[in-house]
């Protein structure tokens, strides 16, 4: 695993256990591999769901050790695969769920679907970086699933998010709620939305202890120095433990930013269903996904 990391190399460490981690129809050669290295990190009993048969050729093509890994033979269908997976997930068979090789749509329609994981709050997904240019781990939220929230839907994601921060040791959150201005603008929905969000944590804390600050710019949320300089008054700025951000497109642009050019690390995980859930990419390291896997079963 990775010294560089820190931070997130605690978080893989405090999280070892035995809870069960359902890893969906994982038939490509970056889903065995996480699966063999979770095993050696002794993260979690993983269970691959999927088709027995296929599953054993590839890891044998690949030279992948899962002898006594527990497989649940599916047919190979990776829709079929996510029902079974969802449905032991439901009656408490598994803590948490990792996508293997299927599409995203694939495993969260039956997740999301009426007899799935939903729950009475809106799913969302928070990351945790880890950068060398920023003193702790700062998530942001959401750059996955959410693609034009509400203000509702932005108190939804805030709420799950805080609630994750809490449960991994982050009490007392800082929010900055991120938008292209720190100037409320009629004609700019996410500073209105910001401004919405920080008066109804205000006047009734709907997260009691969350400290909760918007709009920014992201400039002035992440720098004290640049806050000063423009006159912003802020005990977030320079220190949040969340960026919440307008919309999926600035957050997903945001976080291909901070992989890709400031050399972040990760950990992701899908929120407000009843088990959380883990979305690897083919393009996701394989610290990241350890990471992301360490997230969930802290979270579960």
């Amino acid at each position: 695993m990775s010294s560089k990391y820190p931070l997130l190399e605690a978080l893989i460490q405090e999280s070892k256990g035995r809870k069960p981690l359902g890893v969906v129809f994982p038939l490509s050669e970056p889903a065995l591999e996480t699966v063999t290295q979770l095993r050696e990190q002794s993260l979690c009993a993983p269970i691959l769901i999927g088709p027995q048969e296929q599953i054993a050729l590839l890891a044998k093509k690949m030279g992948a050790d899962i002898n006594g890994i527990q497989i649940i033979d599916t047919p190979n269908n990776p829709v079929e695969a996510a029902q079974i997976a969802v449905a032991m997930a439901k009656a408490g068979a598994l803590a948490a769920l990792m996508k293997g090789s299927l599409h995203t749509e694939d495993l969260m329609g039956p997740v999301v679907s009426k007899e799935g994981l939903r729950t009475e709050r809106r799913t969302s997904h928070l990351f945790l970086f880890e950068l060398s240019s920023y003193h702790k781990l700062i998530g942001i939220s959401d750059c996955v699933v959410n693609i034009a929230p509400t203000v509702e839907h932005k108190k939804h994601i805030l709420l799950n998010s805080l609630d994750a921060l809490a449960k991994i040791g982050i009490i007392k959150a800082k929010v900055a709620i991120i938008a292209a201005t720190e100037v409320v603008n009629p004609s700019m929905q996410a500073t209105v939305d910001a401004k919405t969000l920080v008066d109804l944590q205000r006047d009734d804390a709907f997260f009691p202890g969350a400290l909760i600050e918007g709009p920014f710019g992201f400039d002035n949320a992440i720098s004290a120095t640049s806050a000063k300089t423009k006159g912003i008054d802020s005990m977030v700025s320079g220190d949040p433990d969340l960026l919440l951000a307008p919309d999926l497109q600035a957050g997903n642009i945001l976080y291909k930013s901070l992989i890709y050019m400031a050399g972040a690390e990760c950990a992701g995980a899908i929120l407000g269903t009843s088990v959380p859930i883990i979305l690897t990419s083919r393009s996701d390291s394989v610290f990241s996904r350890v990471a992301s896997t360490a997230l969930a079963l802290r979270l579960a």
